[in-house]
């Protein structure tokens, strides 16, 4: 006879609906130093900055830098520059070291900025290489390095740095951390006349005056064949967005580091 109790308990199938607890999407970390950016950067500028593009990390230091679009505030402007800056990226490693040149709302520091100088000139960062050419002819530690100087002067000149081009030229026609080389002189300072600069221009026939003809003749043909080197697109790469940082904004050409006041090498 049929005995229910011999019966084997045979599990139920559970229900397939529901039956399994939905998860909640795991979503991307926030970087914190995002969340407080103001909405005046623009949500494209603020999401590029929290998955760490070197870019938006380097404009937002320049907003903050420049008051743009925020109220100035310097420690900030070094956080971020600080940011990109150790991830490599020179342009702001040369404005970082800038701010660190002249004491701007940090204590003035000349062996950082050199060291951020020589980071970002080592990238090919032409005006990199002129600034550490004038720390250098200053004299970083209070006594010149007219031979080093000369060397940064040179690179820089090369990829068309009129103020480099201007003193290395000075250097040449003084022999100073340079062999005197009177016919180089020359060259550098009509190159340096060629991109406008008037006293390279005056000096540059006072130096004419003292070549014979044919190193005259040699140096004009140098100059005429002169070609200016292109900086490597990691040195200067400021790439934007298409339709610039912010989302509502047409894009615009990203601030550009002011130009170092020329300084004249002494002896």
């Amino acid at each position: 006879m049929f005995d229910p109790n011999t019966v084997l308990a045979i599990p139920r199938a559970p229900e397939v609906t529901g039956s399994i607890p939905r998860q909640t999407p795991k979503q991307a970390p926030t970087d914190p130093a995002t969340a407080g950016l103001p909405a005046s950067f623009g949500a494209t500028l603020r999401t590029a900055a929290a998955t760490g593009h070197h870019g938006a990390e380097y404009e937002i230091g320049l907003r903050y830098a420049e008051g743009r679009g925020v109220p100035r505030n310097m420690d900030e402007a070094v956080r971020w520059l600080q940011r990109a800056a150790a991830a490599g990226f020179a342009p702001a490693q040369f404005r970082l070291a800038g701010i660190h040149e002249k004491g701007d709302g940090v204590k003035k520091d000349l062996a950082t900025a050199r060291r951020l100088y020589l980071t970002a000139a080592e990238k090919g960062h032409a005006k990199a290489m002129h600034n550490l050419a004038v720390l250098h002819a200053e004299g970083i530690d209070g006594k010149p390095d007219y031979r080093v100087a000369a060397q940064w002067f040179r690179k820089a000149a090369s990829y068309g740095v009129a103020d480099s081009q201007f003193n290395l030229a000075i250097l040449y026609a003084r022999g100073i951390g340079i062999e005197q080389n009177l016919a180089e002189s020359y060259k550098w300072f009509a190159l340096a006349a060629i991109g406008g600069d008037q006293d390279a221009g005056r000096k540059r026939d006072e130096v004419a005056a003292r070549l014979d003809q044919q190193s005259l003749m040699a140096a004009r043909l140098a100059t005429q064949t002169f070609i200016v080197q292109k900086e490597p697109e990691d040195a200067t790469s400021l790439k934007l967005p298409p339709g610039g940082w912010d989302a509502t904004a047409a894009a615009a050409e990203p601030a550009k580091p002011r130009t170092r006041a020329r300084t004249t090498a002494r002896p």
